[in-house]
């Protein structure tokens, strides 16, 4: 045997052939360090089907702990399952917490929404209305509502009852009116006159009061219009109210078309 080999408990060389050797690390100890029997040492030197095993102490104190530090671990990953669970419980949690608190917000805008063209139902905008030159705004509104009574006699059967007249915007120009938003009683008084205006034959302009939402939406439906009509060979567009929705229509047949289909 070669000298080199070292027991590994007196740390003395190994001289003689035959050897224990640690079933688990593969380290040498000679027989009588190792406190093996007669008997163990055959079984150890047994070539085939050896069922006796030898551990170093070492080893052995190894194994002794192996079950204890098996449970922890097995103890630890179920840990890790939980806080897995947990998070994802929390992190689903979070997002409907999210979802919820954008539904809301939503909602509540969708609310709002309602209400502002609820109030702006029953007003409507008039456009190169010639704006007073006098210095008393009780004065000027006067003078406003006088001009609109004037103008809406021509094509309505009754002047409306209108409880304000506002000027929108500061005035820039004195050649240039700003636009004027009369406030009538109802909505049913401002639709009509929405709906009658078509029998005016003057340059006065009139338009409903719209909200920003709606505004928008009307800005995106006329750049939506311009891209079809710019198409070679497309049907000529224009934008329609239906029902006091705006649409895209066909100039023809006036029939509403989808502008998802139309994309």
């Amino acid at each position: 045997m070669p000298e080199s080999v070292i027991c590994m408990i007196c740390t003395h060389s190994i001289t003689a052939e035959k050897y224990a050797q640690c079933d688990s690390c593969r380290r040498p100890s000679h027989y009588d360090c190792a406190d093996l029997s007669s008997t163990e040492q055959r079984c150890l030197e047994l070539k085939r089907k050896r069922r006796v095993k030898y551990h170093c102490d070492d080893c052995e104190k190894g194994l002794r702990v192996l079950p204890e530090l098996l449970a922890k671990i097995t103890a630890l990953q179920q840990e890790i399952e939980q806080l897995r669970s947990q998070t994802e419980q929390a992190n689903r949690g979070v997002v409907q917490s999210e979802s919820l608190l954008m539904d809301s917000v939503l909602f509540e805008r969708t609310l709002n929404e309602i209400s502002d063209r609820q109030m702006r139902s029953k007003n409507i905008i008039m456009y190169k209305v010639a704006e007073s030159l006098k210095a008393e705004a009780a004065e000027r509104q006067k003078e406003d509502i006088a001009k609109v009574n004037e103008i809406m006699s021509t094509f309505n059967n009754s002047c409306p009852e209108i409880q304000m007249a506002i000027r929108l915007g500061k005035r820039e120009d004195k050649n240039v009116p700003r636009p004027l938003k009369i406030v009538l009683k109802d909505s049913d008084t401002a639709l009509n006159i929405l709906r009658r205006n078509q029998l005016y034959k003057g340059t006065v302009q009139f338009s409903s009061d719209k909200t920003i939402q709606q505004r928008n939406h009307l800005k995106s439906l006329k750049l939506e219009v311009e891209r079809l009509n710019a198409m070679p060979g497309a049907q000529k567009r224009i934008i329609k109210y239906r029902n006091g929705i705006p649409q895209i229509v066909t100039q023809d047949s006036n029939k509403p078309k989808n502008l998802i289909q139309q994309q």
